[in-house]
């Protein structure tokens, strides 16, 4: 069993946990032989495949470790070494004391796009750098990516088939491995391996730091690869600005389409900052519940591994979720989605526009809403009506709205009719941060949501007498109106008080005739 103090090969001696993700976990420890640290790495084979497949991953995975540990370059990790401990492979890495880029933006919010060009031409660096001895990475996603303390970016944690020898071997497996929110579409329906693969996980990993979140991004993993393999474009850029035409170019459908690794650099080295990033802000009191540990990403950041026999017949095995599983097989059940360099949105013809976000003329009415037992319903005078829990006092009015506090004074809410400036609603909740003033204030996320202009923004901040505070900001589309519902609550209550805001949202309406 690995943990704290567990000799491995009996030189690597384990200190804690530095991350974990879908083929592996990695672990700070001291070489003992050479009495300096290193992480290393504990590759597992994952679930749902055969003994013999597990075989082959297994022995993939170290021999292609070792071809990388040929490379010597600054923004890639170097491996030290790779041995076979409790019959699985371990890679010793030298350790970088670092954050992922994921944790970055989990933890920063959405980077400035100067910022992301610099980190996008150093992974760009590595790419090359490894291009040169006919490797490939193949899982290239935040996750993966380390902002060094000492200002450098770092690309890390290579796929187990990277070679030519070991891609064509577990290709002849039918193995495919990617992770759903940076996979490029020709690899997901396709099984391509190639350096355009490459290049689309890294436009839709700056696409994520740039945004605050992945390009297809729909919740779970499920819709994302549904929304990936449908032949939809990617979501719209809102705050990238002038990097919008490098990841236009990045995130082509069709690799022969897709910008260049020369013509991506070209670009990236005109917008780069000069000087490493900085956090912009300490981080003070606990994580707020509900984030995920450091290093460990969400379902759809995971890999999973796809089984393509070479008969019309396909069997999948998925490594996250059964959600995911289901969402495979919708995909390539009679190759239901061909794959082209298309990249209409499903329901728009092509070259005809789809819907403004921002149009209110077209916006359906919602539908009737029946008020769920413990609920009463509030008429509001600036024209909706939204659904409260029936022991809340009756509420005050505010600018352009009303607020609500519970018994107890502990959660409350304020709901109110709202336009955001400029009509980028995303642009409009950055801006409203930006005069933000409370103490220890924290972002987690500012996101559009699927349906747009709906949006979020969540943040924690510690209140001198209630402790740390959880507040949701979520702007909501209805009936042709938009609405900003703030829900805020003791960080510790906050899983248990969701279902209420549950009800919040989906019962406000515009009243009838207002």
């Amino acid at each position: 069993m690995t943990g704290v103090g567990h000799l491995v090969a009996g030189r690597y001696r384990i200190i804690g946990p530095l991350g974990e993700g879908g083929m592996g976990r990695v672990w700070l420890a001291l070489d003992e032989a050479l009495d300096r640290q290193v992480a290393i790495k504990k590759c597992s084979v994952p679930d749902g495949l055969t003994e013999a497949e597990q075989t082959l991953l297994r022995d993939w995975t170290a021999r292609e470790a070792q071809a990388v540990a040929r490379v010597l370059h600054p923004n890639v990790v170097r491996i030290h070494d790779v041995l076979t401990d409790d019959d699985l492979p371990w890679i010793v890495m030298e350790y970088v004391p670092a954050r992922s880029l994921l944790q970055v933006i989990k933890e920063d919010g959405a980077l400035p796009a100067g910022q992301v060009a610099r980190i996008g031409l150093e992974v760009l660096h590595a790419l090359n750098a490894v291009g040169e001895m006919g490797i490939l990475h193949l899982d290239v996603k935040p996750s993966n990516v380390l902002m060094a303390d000492d200002g450098r970016v770092m690309l890390t944690d290579f796929g187990p088939a990277v070679t030519a020898a070991g891609i064509e071997a577990l290709d002849r497996a039918g193995l495919v491995l990617g992770s759903p929110n940076y996979v490029a579409p020709e690899r997901l329906l396709h099984g391509a391996s190639t350096a355009e693969v490459d290049l689309w996980s890294l436009g839709a990993t700056l696409y994520h730091a740039v945004e605050g979140r992945p390009p297809y991004a729909r919740g779970t993993a499920a819709a994302t690869l549904g929304a990936l393999g449908s032949g939809a474009a990617p979501d719209p850029a809102l705050l990238a600005g002038p990097l919008v035409p490098v990841l236009d170019g990045l995130l082509q459908r069709a690799p022969a389409d897709r910008l260049a690794a020369a013509k991506t650099e070209e670009h990236l080295r005109e917008l780069a900052d000069p000087e490493p990033y900085e956090r912009p802000r300490p981080v003070e009191g606990p994580a707020a519940p509900g984030e995920p540990a450091p290093g460990r990403s969400d379902p759809a950041d995971e890999t999973v591994v796809v089984l393509r026999p070479r008969s019309r017949g396909r069997r999948v095995a998925v490594l996250v979720t059964l959600s995911v599983l289901l969402a495979l097989l919708a995909l390539m059940a009679a190759d239901r989605f061909p794959f082209s360099g298309g990249g209409e949105r499903p329901g728009t013809a092509a070259g005809a526009p789809g819907p403004s976000p921002t149009s209110r003329a077209a916006a359906p009415s919602p539908a009737p809403y029946v008020l769920p037992p413990g609920y009463k319903w509030w008429n509001d005078r600036n024209g909706f009506r939204v659904a409260v829990p029936t022991g809340w006092p009756n509420g005050r009015s505010v600018r352009n709205g009303v607020a609500f506090t519970a018994p107890g004074g502990r959660v409350s809410l304020k709901v109110s009719s709202w336009t955001p400036k400029g009509g980028n609603a995303v642009a409009a909740l950055v801006a409203l941060e930006r005069d933000v003033t409370l103490a220890s204030y924290r972002r987690i996320k500012i996101e559009p949501l699927s349906t747009p202009p709906d949006a979020v923004w969540e943040y924690t901040f510690r209140d001198s007498e209630d402790g740390l505070i959880r507040t949701l900001q979520r702007v909501v589309a209805r009936g042709g109106r938009t609405y900003l519902i703030e829900w805020r609550t003791p960080a510790q209550n906050w899983g248990n008080e969701l279902q209420k805001l549950d009800v919040v949202v989906d019962s406000l309406r515009p009243l009838a005739g207002a």
